[in-house]
C-alpha cells in the first residue's frame, strides 16, 4: 500500500475513534479495537466495505442512545451512549474484518478491483455476500434489541412462547422482529447503492452537443438489477434470521435472571439472592459470545446461499 493509499483508512479510523469517544459510544479500549477493525476494512478499495461498516456503526450507535432513560430502568447494565469496549467491538466486527482481509488476500495481486468484479467472479461475490450477511445480522440484532425492549407489552420467549420481562435473552416481540428486518434491510440497501455509485464513478461520462451525455448507456448496460436486488434481499434476510438465531441461542445457552425488587434483568446469580429469579437458559455463553457465534453462522450461510443461487 502506498503512503497516499494509507491516508484514507487512517483518516477513517481516526474519525471512528474520535466520534465514538466524543459521543460515548466507544470506551477507550473500544476505540482501539475500532481502529483495528477499521484498518482491516477501509484498506479495501471497493466502496461497499467502508459503506457497510459505517452504516452499521452510525445506525447502531444512534439507536443505542434512543430513549436511553427508559432502557436504564429495564436493563441493569445499560450505559447511556453504549460505551462499547474492545470485546464488544470485536464480537460484532471480528468476522466482518476477517472477511475484508480475506478479500484483500484473494485479490492481493489484482491492481484494479472494479464494482463489476462482484458480478464476474464467484469468489468476490461470495465474500461480499458473507460480509453483508455478517453486518446485516449484527445490525438487525442491535436494532431488535434497542427497539424491541421498548415494546409496550412483555416479549415472548422464543423457545417456550411464555411472556418474559423486557431485556430477557431470547425474548422476541413484533416490534423487535420488525426492527431486525429494518436493520438488515438498511445494510443491504446501502451495499447495493455503494456498488451502483462505484459503477457510476468508474464509467467515463462525456457531454456531447449532438449526442448529449455519452457513457450513460454503458453505465446502464453494466448495472445488474438481479445482483443489486440480491444484496438488498440478503441484508433483510440476514437481519431477520440473524436476530432469530441470536434469540434462540440467548434463550438456551445464555442465562437470564430477573430482580423482582429492582424490576430489571440482572447478572446476579439466582442462588445468591432470594430477590433474583432464574428465567431461562444455561450459563454457557455470554452476550458477546452469542453475538459472535450468530454473526459467524449467518455470514457463512449467506455466502454459501449466494454461491448456490448466483453461480
Amino acid at each position: 500500500m502506498t503512503a497516499a493509499g494509507f491516508l484514507y483508512p487512517a483518516a477513517m479510523c481516526a474519525f471512528l475513534s474520535k466520534h465514538g469517544l466524543s459521543k460515548g459510544s466507544l470506551a477507550p479500549s473500544g476505540a482501539l479495537a475500532a481502529t483495528v477493525v477499521g484498518m482491516g476494512t477501509f484498506t479495501n478499495t471497493p466502496y461497499v466495505f467502508s459503506t457497510v461498516l459505517m452504516t452499521f456503526y452510525l445506525s447502531s450507535s444512534r439507536l443505542t442512545k434512543y430513549k436511553s432513560d427508559i432502557k436504564k430502568k429495564l436493563e441493569e447494565d445499560h450505559k447511556e451512549g453504549g460505551g462499547r469496549t474492545a470485546i464488544q467491538v470485536f464480537s460484532n466486527g471480528a468476522v466482518g474484518t476477517l472477511i475484508a482481509i480475506a478479500f484483500q488476500y484473494v485479490y492481493w495481486t489484482t491492481e484494479s478491483r472494479p464494482a463489476t468484479l462482484f458480478m464476474s467472479d464467484w469468489r468476490a461475490s461470495t465474500l461480499i455476500f458473507a460480509y453483508i450477511g455478517h453486518y446485516a445480522c449484527c445490525n438487525g440484532d442491535t436494532w431488535s434489541s434497542e427497539l424491541g425492549i421498548l415494546n409496550k407489552g412483555w416479549p415472548t420467549l422464543i423457545t417456550t412462547f411464555k411472556k418474559v420481562p423486557p431485556g430477557t435473552n431470547g425474548g422476541v416481540s413484533a416490534l423487535g422482529l420488525g426492527a431486525s428486518i429494518g436493520g438488515g434491510l438498511l445494510i443491504g440497501v446501502m451495499a447495493a447503492l455503494s456498488v451502483l455509485v462505484q459503477q457510476a464513478v468508474e464509467t467515463t461520462f462525456v457531454w456531447s452537443r449532438s449526442k448529449g451525455l455519452v457513457g450513460f448507456d454503458t453505465f446502464l448496460t453494466a448495472v445488474n438489477p438481479k445482483f443489486l436486488f440480491s444484496l438488498v434481499l440478503a441484508g433483510a434476510s440476514a437481519g431477520f434470521f440473524g436476530s432469530l438465531l441470536d434469540s434462540v441461542l440467548g434463550a438456551t445457552v445464555q442465562k437470564s435472571n430477573y430482580s423482582t425488587m429492582n424490576k430489571v434483568i440482572t447478572y446476579k446469580a439466582a442462588e445468591e439472592d432470594d430477590e433474583v429469579k432464574a428465567i431461562s437458559g444455561w450459563d454457557i455463553l455470554d452476550n458477546h459470545q452469542v453475538n459472535f457465534v450468530s454473526s459467524l453462522i449467518i455470514a457463512v450461510a449467506t455466502g454459501y446461499l449466494s454461491l448456490k443461487a448466483l453461480w
